[in-house]
């Protein structure tokens, strides 16, 4: 990006300015009109001077898109938006690894402690955006929160590719702001709890699923020798960022389309999926079993296993974690106990495995790879089954009885 930056951010800020005069709703959108203006500081120092990634300019700039999302979070809580804590806390799981494996490396300490406290900042107002339930501020703050990751890769790590999209998705993050403020859509309540309310979010989940499948299928088609086996070799084989002395090959690209695309479903349906809880607190918790299951996706995703190996292994048990505790949680039918326990058979299948391994008892594969296999074939067949059961409006809610 450079200059031509202003071109975009100057007429949106001035057509949100006049709007928000005309409707005189400036007391009520002057958070985000302000959030709006601070971007300029960030473009000044990031986009037209390009500042480098040791220098103070760098910080400053940091700084600029730091206090956008304070005013936002300002906004966002004037108007009774609270972020909840699983998404909050799942988000900085996901992203504080990624940081500290990859970033902190090749990043003096002035600029690494801008940069986390920045991605603190980034992540309350991405989880306070999400509570406050508007589609325009759900794609802008949404939009910058992806650009952001993708200025990392482009400046922090030797990723080749990834830097190409953090101009188009921070003009779409732009455009989504200045919607906002121009159809005084500040905030927008969502409504659960009906099937009719329901089925719009249910429909982007399979549409995330569907997208996440084809993603890893061509992924495995997609290594630099072409020939994967998954009862032999596990499915993050395809992350790493060295396969066959080919660096960064297309598998490893479709591998984390398809894990980030994972995390997105998960993040998308278990809302759906509380719905149909029993209990309030079975609710609560299956909450926090999404958040986590999103949050080790996302972390398999960013952190390969030839960068990290701990880590990379943190995020799959979180993820196994949280999606063995929204099976367990929400299993209202009896044959439903059927898939539950080929789903916890498979996880301890897959513990006993590798123990068995570590002991040099047997070989990794084809036990290990396989054992994984059917934990991720299981946790997919119910998440498919739950979405089409609500679909066809079985909540899991016992209706009132009439007097």
């Amino acid at each position: 990006m450079d200059c031509r930056i202003l071109y975009v951010t100057l007429p949106l800020l001035a057509v949100s300015i006049v709007t928000a005069h005309v409707r005189k709703s400036l007391r009520r959108d002057w958070p985000a009109i302000l959030g709006l203006s601070c971007t300029l500081i960030g473009d000044y120092f990031l986009a037209m001077n390009h500042a480098p990634k040791d220098s103070h300019e760098f910080i400053y700039g940091v700084i600029g898109f730091g206090l956008s999302h304070c005013c936002w979070i300002v906004g966002f809580m004037r108007e009774g938006a609270h972020p909840q804590p699983p998404v909050f806390l799942g988000l900085l799981w996901a992203l504080i690894p990624y940081i500290y494996c990859r970033v902190l490396p090749n990043a003096v300490h002035a600029v690494g402690a801008a940069i986390i406290c920045y991605t603190v900042f980034s992540c309350f107002s991405l989880a306070t955006a999400i509570a406050a339930g508007c589609p325009f501020w759900w794609l802008a703050i949404g939009s910058l929160f992806i650009s952001d990751c993708c200025i990392t890769f482009g400046m922090f790590t030797d990723e080749p590719h990834l830097g190409r999209y953090v101009a188009p998705l921070y003009v779409l993050a732009l455009f989504g702001i200045a919607g906002a403020i121009v159809f005084g859509k500040l905030r927008v309540k969502p409504q659960f709890g009906t099937v009719g309310k329901l089925r719009p979010m249910l429909l982007l989940s399979l549409a995330l699923y569907a997208l996440a499948l084809t993603a890893f299928v061509t992924g495995m088609f997609a290594t630099p020798d072409g020939h994967y086996n998954p009862l032999r070799q596990m499915l993050s084989y395809l992350g790493r960022r060295k396969i066959g002395g080919v660096l960064y090959p297309a598998c490893h690209y479709w591998f984390m389309a398809g894990m980030l695309f994972s995390a997105l479903f998960i993040a998308v349906a278990t809302p759906q999926f509380a719905t149909s809880a029993r209990k309030p607190w079975m609710a609560v918790l299956v909450r926090w079993c999404g958040a986590a299951t999103a949050a080790g996706l996302t972390l398999v995703a960013l952190v390969p296993e030839d960068v990290c190996i701990q880590w990379h292994n943190n995020g799959c048990y979180a993820a196994a974690a949280g999606g063995g505790g929204l099976m367990l949680l929400l299993w209202p039918h009896c044959w439903e106990w059927l898939v539950v326990g080929i789903g916890v058979f498979s996880i301890v299948g897959l513990q006993a495995a590798l123990a068995l391994h570590e002991a040099k008892v047997i070989p990794f594969s084809p036990a290990v790879p396989t054992m994984q296999k059917a934990v991720i074939l299981s946790f997919m067949f119910w998440c498919v089954w739950r979405i089409l059961k609500l679909m066809g409006g079985k909540s899991g809610k016992k209706p009132k009885k009439k007097k």
